[in-house]
């Protein structure tokens, strides 16, 4: 993963403030980094080919 742009750090800055979440400059790298992971895995699981045919799971047992 790469470093960080300066446009995301202002995108998760922006999404703190909307949601009225207190957002300190030390906690700010970590939250980034996990922002980065997570759309990471995001983009993972978009490429995944799901088949038409595919039937729903409606229930989750663990």
């Amino acid at each position: 993963m790469t470093a960080p742009s300066s446009d995301q750090e202002n995108l998760v800055r922006a999404r703190a403030t909307a949601i009225e979440l207190e957002l300190s400059p030390t906690c700010l790298p970590g939250v980034l980094r996990n922002s980065a992971l997570l759309a990471h895995y995001a983009k993972l699981v978009e490429q995944h080919p799901l088949p038409d045919t595919c039937e729903p799971a409606y229930e989750y047992v663990p």
